[in-house]
């Protein structure tokens, strides 16, 4: 009851820190934004709750400590068809050790091929603009808590390369019989972007939320994100598990979150479908953004 007790106020203490400091009249006032956009098709359809549910290396973006929970081996891979020709990948793999769990992780957002010209519109040629992530990630258990540390190096290039570097913490726990897990993480705590002259901040984020085992096959989930660069934001997932043998499972996934409310159509909501054979998982989800288009993400996760 005690370890229950100090997580509860240091989750409120958090939260409430950010829900104090951060707001909607901060927004456009961060870099590297393709750091908000998630990855692996199994969190993103269930509305980006995923801080309490994160069990593979694609834990390493979500919530560090979730590395964890990994057996022996995991390895995840994301190809994520955006919309304007825009395309979004994500590579990572951990493998636990008698000292903990080491992993690595790969963010890559390309904008394509942009015509440039010259002040009189004459056409000189194309860019290709790209930002990038590359985090290092180690994570151990003590006792019955799991906490987790990233180191990230992160650039951007339009045509010349901006880079900073940063850090993520994280930190799991189960109760209620190992049905509820707890997580807490902070994103992206690192330097200033310097494009020229100009320095512009990371994009900070405080997650707090949890995962709750309903029956062995249902699982509900929630987030609570506050932004350094914008207003709090919620989410909320559901998955459904549809045994088919014993080594093939079948996953139907909803979830929504606030943070895409405002961009019109479907506002938040999520949807995606997932198999599993053994240690192999492919997912899918769509993901909606209102007038901008519609996002399909596909990933592959094998575990061994």
């Amino acid at each position: 009851m005690k370890k229950i007790s100090i997580t509860v106020i240091v989750t409120v203490f958090i939260v409430n820190m950010g829900f104090a400091a951060f707001n909607k009249d901060d927004a456009g006032t961060s870099s590297a934004q393709f750091l908000k956009l998630g990855v692996g098709g199994r969190a993103t359809s269930m509305g980006n709750a995923y801080v309490g549910v994160a069990d593979d290396s694609t834990a390493i973006y979500w919530n560090p400590a979730g590395i964890n929970r990994i057996e022996n081996v995991s390895v995840s891979v994301a190809h994520n068809i955006m919309f304007e020709n825009i395309f979004y990948d994500w590579v990572s793999g951990a493998k636990k050790f008698g000292f903990g769990t080491l992993g690595v992780g790969i963010q890559y957002l390309s904008y394509g091929s942009i015509d440039e010209t010259d002040d009189t519109g004459l056409g000189i040629g194309s860019f290709k603009p790209n930002d990038m992530a590359l985090s290092i990630s180690y994570g151990r258990e003590i006792k019955d808590v799991s906490l987790g540390l990233n180191v990230k190096y992160i650039s951007e290039k339009i045509k010349k390369t901006a880079s900073a570097f940063a850090f993520d913490i994280g930190g799991m726990y189960k109760m209620m019989y190992e049905k509820l897990t707890l997580g807490i993480a902070a994103q992206n705590i690192g330097t200033k972007m310097k494009f020229e002259d100009e320095k512009e901040s990371l994009p900070l984020n405080i997650k707090v939320g949890g995962a709750y085992r309903i029956k062995k096959d249902w699982l509900v989930a929630f987030d609570i994100n506050a932004p350094y660069d914008d207003e709090t934001n919620l989410g909320a997932g559901l998955e459904h598990a549809l045994r088919i043998t014993k080594d093939i499972n079948v996953f139907g996934r909803a979830g929504y979150n606030t943070s895409l409310k405002n961009t019109g159509g479907l506002n938040g909501l999520t949807a995606g479908l997932g198999g599993s054979y053994m240690g192999y998982c492919l997912d899918y989800a769509f993901v909606p953004f209102g007038d901008l288009g519609n996002s399909h993400r596909v990933s592959l996760g094998i575990k061994f």
